[in-house]
């Protein structure tokens, strides 16, 4: 363990454990917040990962779940644009989130038919709510993101069945 100067201790062992998970899978994004303190790992090209902490004096041990939990993340499902299906993709990075807040209904559901124009989501970056609108006109036919999820830029959102 790596003792910082308040006291609190950073669990490396758990740090570590984590980046051979992620070395060894196909797990290219972790993010572990607690408190005020911010742990995100990222594997992309040649950077194997890459750890931000906000604030760095915060430092805490995480629990000993994590790598249990970062094993059961999965692959995303890959989807197919074609004549009968569109995706509607993310333009950028952020988070995901299906309604304008917790206690409001969902933009759109399986089932829902959408206009272009109609907003289907929400991306949250940089601490901006970026609405999203379709550009497809069709019937919901998944949503391939979990809300709160962080998503990247070209990711699929929604699939629609074109009408």
């Amino acid at each position: 363990m790596a003792k910082k100067e308040n006291g609190k201790k950073l669990n490396l062992e758990l740090l570590n454990e984590a980046l051979k998970i992620m070395d060894k899978g196909d797990l290219v994004e972790l993010i572990y917040e607690e408190n005020s303190l911010k742990i995100q790992l990222k594997k992309a090209g040649a950077i194997k990962g890459v750890m931000q902490s906000l604030p760095a004096q915060q430092f805490m041990p995480a629990p000993a779940a994590l790598p249990a939990a970062a094993l059961a993340l999965s692959e995303p499902k890959k989807h197919v644009e074609d004549a009968k299906t569109g995706i509607i993709k993310s333009p950028m990075v952020g988070t995901f989130y299906k309604a304008p807040s917790p206690e409001s209904p969902a933009f759109v559901k399986v089932g829902d038919l959408v206009e272009p124009g109609k907003t289907v989501c929400i991306i949250e970056a940089m601490k901006i709510m970026n609405e999203i609108k379709s550009e497809i006109k069709g019937t919901v036919k998944e949503i391939a993101v979990e809300n709160a999820q962080a998503v990247e830029f070209g990711q699929p959102l929604i699939i629609i069945e074109k009408s």
